[in-house]
């Protein structure tokens, strides 16, 4: 540990005897200490993500491949624009987003008034619930794709053998819709914990003096609990549209954006690491950057709000 004070002391005799302090000194003293625990971190985020995200803009002016691009200004902005092939995806992740946040705050809300009970073996039963959350997404949906599969999936054997029959869970017509249902079962335990956190840090004597005026179930929930807990929904939601805009790892284990199920993020990594097209590839992540900033600013703003009315 570094004694700052007599450091101090030190620089300040230093200065006095007409002595230049050395570099270790002035460091470690208290004006330059803090900004040197920095370094690392600063090192870290220079390297590792403002380096490829200049690298990505400066490219998506570019047209070319790996072996080498040529400068095109705005063409590839406006190819994008034009690209019928750009808006089928871009809807389908904001359609994907929007089932899979509105799942998944239903199914955690439930989940956590249950959890906010006593019951026996709770711990446990968290425990099991959470678990999704510890698998890599890649893994599961590898899994998952094992157990849909029509003839040998362990789900459509129990559908079977039950009487409703096989079901083609990759189809066209519900393929998105079982990436979603993926995606919605691995992730509702996440909003479920963070809104029981919620549920635990409210104050007891509003909902006692709400219970005692004759106050139904339903109404102190819409009137009292939702309020309350509007700024961690808009947290969930926020964390949620931004992994969402970026969901590649159920469509690499499962259809590989076949079977209406690309998404924008899918069609990145194709356009860049199947075709080369790397100028256009980073255009369409310029774009994904673009949209989760305009939906992370807009979602900021609410919480503002959520949080201003709930200090009320």
């Amino acid at each position: 540990m570094v004694n700052t004070k007599n450091n101090v002391v030190e620089i300040n005799a230093n200065a006095y005897l007409g002595r230049k302090p050395s570099v270790w000194e002035t460091l470690s003293s208290d004006k330059y200490f803090k900004w040197v625990l920095l370094i690392p971190l600063i090192l870290v985020l220079l390297i590792f993500m403002f380096y490829p995200l200049i690298y990505c803009i400066i490219n998506s002016f570019r047209e070319g491949g790996l072996t080498g691009t040529i400068f095109v200004g705005l063409k590839n902005y406006r190819t994008m624009m034009r690209d019928s092939s750009f808006w089928i995806p871009f809807r389908r992740t904001i359609e994907a987003t929007v089932i899979c946040i509105i799942s998944e705050l239903l199914i955690g809300m439930g989940i956590a008034m249950l959890w906010n009970r006593d019951f026996k073996g709770q711990n446990f039963v968290r425990g099991v619930v959470l678990m999704p959350l510890l698998v890599a997404p890649l893994i599961l949906s590898l899994v998952w794709n094992f157990l849909l599969e029509y003839n040998i999936g362990f789900i459509n054997q129990v559908l079977s053998a039950i009487g409703i029959g096989r079901v083609k869970w990759w189809d066209e017509k519900i393929a998105l819709f079982t990436i979603c249902g993926i995606t919605i079962w691995q992730w509702f335990p996440f909003s479920a914990s963070v809104l029981l956190a919620g549920l635990k840090s409210l104050p007891r004597d509003v909902f006692e003096a709400s219970k005692v005026d004759g106050a139904s179930g339903w109404f102190t929930f819409r009137k009292l609990t939702l309020p309350m807990l509007s700024p961690l929904i808009v947290i969930i939601t926020l964390l949620r549209t931004m992994w969402l805009i970026r969901l590649f790892d159920p469509l690499y284990g499962t259809t590989r954006g076949a079977a209406n199920t690309e998404l924008l993020d899918w069609m990145v990594y194709r356009t860049s690491f199947v075709y080369f097209d790397v100028g256009y590839g980073s255009t369409l992540a310029i774009m994904c950057l673009y949209l989760t900033i305009i939906l992370g600013a807009v979602m900021f703003r609410q919480l503002i709000k959520a949080l201003e009315a709930s200090s009320k």
